[in-house]
């Protein structure tokens, strides 16, 4: 596919578009903020700054720009942040709701809010960032601080000044970031931002699972680092299955005359789908087994409840069996065998709920996979935590990139295919 797509003009310029726009989104998350000493992270230990086993989610989020004290230091989190607070607030400022319900100008303009949003939420932590580095010398939920007779700035980089252009720094560096999710999407492959989260996670998760195979050491490492590349396959693998899967309900159009012309039985189908949530729910009840509570028997039980819930609940979320039998009555259509109307969405509520029941049994299987690919090597219970974490926002960016993607290189495609010759 990759070949035939270089073979479109416009498609081979979203490409580089979007290759361009990713190498400068990781020179900026490796270019170091001015008066940061070069290196000067690799040199620390953990203090009292340390965050614990939240470190690697720390640096997968950042893609190690935040640890490193670069000028994309938060990469990508101040836009989720942003997003998520567009998404609370929907329901909570008519605003906004309305501006939700006013088609494409109404996107445009929550779209230019978030941006703003991401820009001051960036601004707020790079003030927090820049007053930890300046007076204690550490870099906050990194694990990263200067030693007692060191720092992790020049000795030249003494002042008032100091914070504040660092702040500045961080905070026009998401600025940047913004404006090449936003280039991504406009003039390259994919949606931005789950462009520059994979990247970005590409970047940071070999990394950490070489680094966890050496510490284990021998064959147990080499062991580790096919279990984890073939419990990511079969996640994204069985994810891809249960959500273009689906269940075709036959229908037809009843007999009607047109003129002098009889029309119909028309063949056709309703497609009943589950397991629409995909992995992101998985990441966050993932972050369950990183709680500062005492490990028990209740972890594991309580991550696949709220997975399963939440799958079920998703797969809810489909047009009712009652509006959807009124509907096909209305339309002229009906299910072979089965009357118009009450027995029509019995029959439909009935396969939505197998429908349901079957995608979300499915979902929590996928979820069990990190955990039972981790319990296989023994670790500390703060990397196996992390590690089940990484594994979910790994599949889960790559399961948001790739398919949105190759859909839109396919549809160029086949429209580059179908545009009159010149002549």
């Amino acid at each position: 596919m990759l070949v035939r797509a270089l073979r479109v003009p416009a498609l081979r310029r979203r490409l580089l578009w979007t290759v361009l726009a990713v190498v400068l989104f990781r020179l900026g998350q490796t270019l170091p903020l001015p008066g940061v000493r070069v290196g000067a992270a690799d040199e620390t230990g953990s203090g009292h700054g340390g965050g614990g086993p939240l470190h690697g989610l720390v640096e997968l989020l950042t893609g190690g720009g935040l640890g490193q004290l670069s000028v994309f230091a938060f990469g990508i989190v101040p836009v989720v942040a942003a997003r998520l607070v567009m998404e609370v607030a929907a329901p909570l400022v008519p605003r906004i709701g309305a501006l939700r319900a006013a088609g494409e100008e109404g996107a445009a303009a929550i779209a230019r809010g978030t941006r703003w949003t991401a820009v001051l939420l960036a601004a707020a932590f790079a003030v927090v960032v820049a007053g930890t580095v300046t007076d204690g010398g550490c870099v906050p939920l990194t694990g990263v601080c200067a030693p007692e007779d060191s720092s992790l700035l020049h000795a030249e980089a003494d002042g008032p000044l100091v914070p504040v252009a660092l702040a500045a720094c961080m905070t026009a560096g998401t600025a940047v970031v913004v404006l090449l999710g936003g280039l991504i999407t406009a003039r390259g492959v994919g949606e931005g931002f789950s462009v520059l989260f994979l990247a970005q996670i590409a970047a940071v998760v070999p990394d950490q699972v070489l680094d966890a195979a050496r510490e284990t050491g021998g064959m147990r490492g080499v062991v580790l680092v096919l279990l984890v590349a073939l419990a990511l396959v079969v996640m994204v693998a069985v994810v891809v299955m249960v959500q273009q899967g689906e269940r075709r309900i036959p229908v037809q159009q009843a007999r009607r005359m047109v003129g002098r012309r009889l029309f119909g039985p028309t063949p056709t189908y309703v497609p009943v789908r589950g397991g629409q949530g995909g992995l992101g729910v998985m990441v966050t009840a993932s972050l369950l087994l990183l709680v500062p509570a005492p490990p028990g028997p209740w972890l594991l039980p309580a991550y696949l409840l709220v997975v399963f819930a939440h799958a079920w609940l998703r797969a809810g979320i489909e047009p009712g069996a009652a509006e959807l039998a009124d509907r096909l009555k209305q339309s002229g259509l009906f299910v072979p065998g089965i009357r118009p109307g009450r027995q029509t969405a019995e029959y439909i509520g009935y396969v939505q709920l197998r429908i349901g029941l079957s995608a979300a049994l499915c979902m929590t299987a996928v979820a069990l996979i990190p955990v039972f690919t981790l319990m296989v090597l023994d670790g500390p219970a703060g990397r196996y935590a992390l590690g089940v974490t990484t594994l979910l926002i790994t599949a889960s960016a790559a399961l948001g990139t790739v398919l949105p993607a190759a859909k839109q290189m396919e549809s160029l495609a086949v429209l580059h295919r179908y545009e009159p010759s010149p002549r």
